[in-house]
């Protein structure tokens, strides 16, 4: 369940490139998170485009002499390990690139963070959905859920309570 926001200064993707990366980063995250695509678990992977106007957005101070991205995903932890972040990353960027269709400058373009957020603090629709739970629900291997369910249960989260 992935989801994907691409900061992109205006006019860097066409019609089509924006058609292009809509239906492909959800499947591409999912794919490396393990999970099926499918129309079920396209419905809860979610791609926002946020263009932002060129004169605001910068590299050293300096008005963009290329493209330049930022690309934050957020997913839940257990679903990734760095190899599998490593490709996504990869592929993200791949795609990216190629929907930008511009040569560049050879200075960095395309920033990929992925912010993997603990289990117990990922909200559906009022309802919390845990990892496991989770991984459970979008057909999962079950080996792997079980080493997930052991990975987070020894490292849990800190609950500390205000009263």
């Amino acid at each position: 369940m992935p989801l994907v926001e691409v900061i992109h200064p205006e006019g860097a993707f066409d019609a089509d490139s924006k058609k292009l990366l809509l239906e492909t980063l959800s499947a591409t995250c999912l794919r490396w998170e393990g999970v099926d695509v499918n129309d079920t678990t396209q419905s809860v992977a979610w791609v926002y485009l946020d263009e932002r106007p060129r004169d605001s957005v910068s590299a050293g101070g300096r008005l963009l002499a290329q493209n330049v991205y930022r690309v934050n995903v957020s997913v839940m932890v257990g679903f990734l390990d760095y190899e599998r972040i490593d490709g996504m990353v990869r592929e993200i960027t791949d795609a990216i690139l190629e929907a930008d269709g511009t040569a560049g400058t050879g200075a960095a373009r395309v920033f990929v963070i992925v912010n993997e957020v603990p289990s117990g603090t990922w909200g559906v629709d009022g309802r919390v959905w845990p990892s496991v739970f989770t991984a459970e629900a979008v057909g999962v291997d079950p080996e792997r859920v079980k080493r997930m369910d052991v990975a987070i249960e020894s490292r849990p989260r800190l609950d500390v309570t205000l009263t």
